[in-house]
């Protein structure tokens, strides 16, 4: 799957999700699953996400997809 960029705004800093939230987080729908965007992205542009880790967002941007913000 291709990262939706028309659903990305880009500001000085963040790449805000501008779509489909749920308490606050991007969400993003792929082959009918829902994911969080955050996670998608971090996986298409850096690499897999280890097993039993969780994605920090090191600027407290829960719609943050910038994958140089985002820490596993």
């Amino acid at each position: 799957m291709k990262i939706p960029w028309h659903k990305i705004k880009k500001t000085k800093t963040c790449w805000n999700w501008d779509s489909w939230l749920t308490n606050g987080y991007g969400v993003i729908e792929i082959k009918g699953k829902r994911y969080r965007a955050h996670r998608v992205v971090y996986e298409k542009l850096v690499g897999k996400i280890p097993d039993g880790l969780e994605i920090d967002h090191l600027c407290s941007n829960k719609r943050c997809v910038n994958p140089k913000h985002l820490e596993p």
